[in-house]
């Protein structure tokens, strides 16, 4: 999939079937409602709508549609994709606002931008059609303008706020592992491989466990396994090592392996950088009911197929990130 909305840093169990009500607020957060809404009509609604639903049924073809995500709750792929849709519209107020709050503005180049990708979009698939009834110029350059606009908001934040993840904290480490019960044996084991018997035949024969070869993160384990394994170097052997009522041994057989790191480093940041935004969004969510026009949305949901003539907004977003323009 070319590309998922927005950031997906709400994860929809957040906002599905809890939606805030507005019944039973105080006047002060129903005043602010007012501030708080995407302002968008049904046809700036359906372009990010179309968009991915033409890239999902590309990928995946329409079955995907009617297929099932949770049998138990007769949840259907359509019904995900439109809460996260609808998530997609809360994401765009809540960082709009944070943009506006922390002055965060774009510049004449980046507003250039947004608006040449925006002309791309409108020639190519609304000038000469009737899907997107009464979408003005203006209101496909908002879509993108917003676009640009929040993602900016969102790097800068990320860059200012989560902390970067440093190689120990990602290092992974490879391993063959003897895993036993009795100490007797782990020692003549340990014995043994200090004079040079092969760790994996060993561990063939003697382990409780089929799993031999690890890859661990270090920095996940227990202080006294961290503290005997990080210190090893390849071929090196660990001492004994308690760990779940089992007495373990490890052979390093890489130190440091460079590609399971670089990925362990990249989840450990993702995961840093939705935790974050994910408090931002409900810090800001909490006090400040959002307002995404309900009726244009139930619109979009129930609008007919749409089969976009030329590049889809993610795409072309995409392209322009890529140097394709």
């Amino acid at each position: 999939m070319k590309r998922k909305f927005l950031f997906g840093f709400i994860m929809a169990i957040c906002l599905y079937g809890c939606g805030i009500k507005t019944n039973s607020i105080s006047e002060n957060i129903k005043i602010n409602l007012t501030e708080n809404s995407l302002g968008y009509n049904y046809s700036q609604m359906l372009i990010p709508a179309v968009s991915e639903i033409q890239i999902v049924t590309d990928t995946y073809t329409d079955a995907i549609w009617d297929s099932y995500v949770d049998r138990e709750r007769n949840l259907t792929y359509r019904d995900n994709f439109y809460n996260d849709l609808k998530n997609y519209y809360k994401e765009l107020v809540v960082l709009k606002k944070v943009a506006g709050n922390y002055k965060i503005t774009l510049s004449e180049q980046e507003k250039n931008k947004a608006l040449k990708l925006s002309k791309i979009f409108y020639d190519e698939n609304v000038a000469n059609t009737q899907d997107f009834p009464e979408l003005s110029r203006e209101d496909c350059d908002t879509v993108f303008l917003d676009y640009f606009l929040v993602n900016k908001t969102k790097k800068n934040l990320i860059e200012k706020n989560v902390k970067e993840v440093s190689e120990s904290e990602a290092r992974i480490m490879d391993f063959h592992v003897i895993e036993v019960s009795d100490y007797e044996l782990a020692t003549t084991l340990l014995e043994r491989l200090n004079n040079g018997e092969n760790c994996v035949k060993l561990a063939n024969q003697f382990s409780e466990s089929d799993e031999i070869s690890r890859s661990i993160a270090i920095n996940n384990e227990s202080d006294d396994v961290k503290n005997a394994l990080s210190v090893l170097v390849d071929g090196g052997i660990s001492p004994i090592v308690t760990d779940k009522g089992k007495y373990m041994l490890y052979k390093c057989v890489k130190g440091y392996n460079e590609d399971a790191t670089r990925r362990n480093k990249k989840r450990i940041k993702e995961e840093r950088e939705s935790a974050y935004l994910l408090n931002l969004y409900n810090n800001y969510a909490r006090e400040n009911p959002i307002d995404i026009n309900e009726n244009e949305f139930e619109k979009v949901c129930k609008a007919p197929d749409v089969t976009l003539l030329g590049r889809d907004f993610f795409t072309l977003w995409s392209e322009e990130e890529n140097g394709g323009l």
